[in-house]
Order: C-alpha cells, then sequence, then structure tokens
C-alpha cells in the first residue's frame, strides 16, 4: 500500500469516527459519583436543605449538607425559588428555619439578619439568643413577577474562616416562599 492510500484511509477512519462520537443527541444532564446520568430536579418554592436536589438552588454561600439536616450558611447567602402560584398577584411570605449558633454567639454576641429580593429589602431580625428560629418576612408581589426569585440573605456578624476553613453564620434547615 502506498503511503499516500495509507494516509487517505487513515484520514477516512479518523473522520468516521469523529462523525460518530459526535453524532446523537447532547445532554447536559449532572453526573453523579457513580457515572449515571441524573436529571435534574425541577425548582421548588420551599426547599429543605436535607433534599438531595436542594444543592440546585443554592446560589451562594451555602457549604455541605451535614446530620443528613442542615446546612451552615456564611454571612451572606442567596437561595433561587420557584415562584408559587398566585404569587405574583398577591405576594408572598418568606420563612427561614435556622439556628442561631451557640459558639458563634459566644463570640459575635449578635447576629442581625436581613433578607433581600433585589434592592428591596425584605426585612432585618436581630438575634441575641442561641436556638431554633424561625425568620418571616412578607414579599411584595412586585418583586415575584417572574418564574423564579432570588433572595439574598446577609448577616451583620459572622465568623471569619479559621481553623475550620468556613466563614460560619447561621445554620439553615430549610426555606421558601408561599403566596398569601
Amino acid at each position: 500500500m502506498t503511503r499516500r492510500k495509507f494516509l487517505l484511509i487513515g484520514t477516512a477512519l479518523l473522520a468516521i469516527s469523529l462523525n460518530l462520537a459526535c453524532s446523537g443527541k447532547h445532554s447536559a444532564a449532572v453526573q453523579n459519583d457513580e457515572g449515571e446520568p441524573v436529571a435534574k430536579a425541577p425548582l421548588v418554592s420551599v426547599l429543605k436543605m436535607s433534599d438531595p436536589s436542594a444543592k440546585d438552588q443554592l446560589a451562594k454561600g451555602f457549604y455541605q449538607l451535614e446530620a443528613n439536616a442542615w446546612r451552615w450558611a456564611a454571612g451572606s447567602f442567596s437561595v433561587v425559588l420557584k415562584t408559587p402560584p398566585g404569587a405574583a398577584q398577591k405576594g408572598a411570605t418568606l420563612t427561614l428555619a435556622l439556628t442561631v449558633s451557640d459558639a458563634v454567639l459566644k463570640q459575635v454576641h449578635s447576629q442581625s439578619l436581613t433578607a433581600a429580593v433585589g434592592a428591596t429589602i425584605l426585612k432585618s431580625e436581630k438575634y441575641v439568643d442561641a436556638g431554633s428560629h424561625t425568620f418571616t418576612a412578607d414579599i411584595p408581589a412586585t418583586a415575584l413577577a417572574g418564574d423564579t426569585v432570588t433572595i439574598d440573605f446577609s448577616l451583620d456578624n459572622s465568623l471569619p474562616p479559621g481553623t475550620d476553613r468556613r466563614e460560619l453564620g447561621i445554620i439553615v434547615s430549610s426555606v421558601g416562599i408561599e403566596s398569601n
């Protein structure tokens, strides 16, 4: 076989193999640890941190799931929630189930949590006692016009990274919005 025929056959085989590799449907599916495709879960209005698909809606400032129930949040954190039916007309109520850590509170003495949607500040609440708390705030209908809403939270005090290497704010077990 001449060198030219060998190059032509090699080029043809390469083109065929590239065509086969690139044909078919391309999927944006996420791969789990076992390599099997995992369908992306639909967005929800009420999000429990224990839900395996919760991480898809945690925009920033959340750490890994702990005790299969909760996550530490940093001093600034955000979540994307599905706008519930009717909320764009009636408004909604935001509910955040949280725990103020005694270890954090001993060092910062108090924590004020503020929730906002875009430039609209919904509410601020100060915590001086460790333990479980429920933060609630009204969201005006005008802030709920889209299919989803991003809720931004900020704390005035949190622990900077130290031996833990994380900025520790509060512990979050669930967050959600319900139509009024």
